[in-house]
């Protein structure tokens, strides 16, 4: 199997080199490190896809707001002239809906790009396995914390801190 092809994603290319590696050999003493591997390459997988539906919204939605002052020009010439077009509420509106699109595709390209860090150190280390399941729990645990408004507010009732 040819685990080289330029049209993949680092992700993909780990989990193939892991499963040549650690899976189909006779020795499989580190299994646990494909497992790690491969449970990690899910996370990033399902990252890439959510990021490529939001890039493209992102992507269609930017282009909408440069647009949209045009638009309204091209409606009026037209003698399509409806108020809503040229209404500044819907002209927030569509930039608003620009700007959710693409923070929720930085934050998930974010969490993708921590994936695959995540694997490319399992990989690549030579720490003790007791060591990398260490830190593979915590950075997973990290990315899968997901949005995180409410860390901010959420308040220590004994000490009256911010947590």
């Amino acid at each position: 199997m040819e685990i080289f092809k330029s049209n993949q994603t680092s992700a993909s290319l780990l989990v193939k080199y892991a499963e040549e590696k650690y899976y189909k050999v006779e020795d499989n003493k580190n299994i646990e490190k494909y497992l790690m591997i491969y449970d990690i390459f899910i996370k990033a997988r399902s990252f890439y896809i959510i990021n490529k539906i939001f890039f493209f919204l992102s992507l269609l939605s930017g282009i909408t707001v440069l647009l949209w002052p045009s638009l309204a020009i091209f409606a009026k010439d037209f003698g399509w002239e409806k108020g809503f077009i040229n209404s500044a509420i819907v002209q927030t509106t569509v930039t608003g809906i620009s700007a959710l699109t693409y923070s929720i595709y930085n934050h998930y390209k974010k969490r993708q790009m921590h994936a695959e860090n995540l694997m490319r150190f399992v990989v690549y280390s030579e720490e003790t396995m007791a060591n990398i399941k260490d830190r593979v729990l915590q950075e997973m645990e990290r990315i899968d914390s997901g949005f995180s408004f409410g860390k901010s507010v959420m308040t220590d009732d004994k000490k009256g801190e911010k947590k």
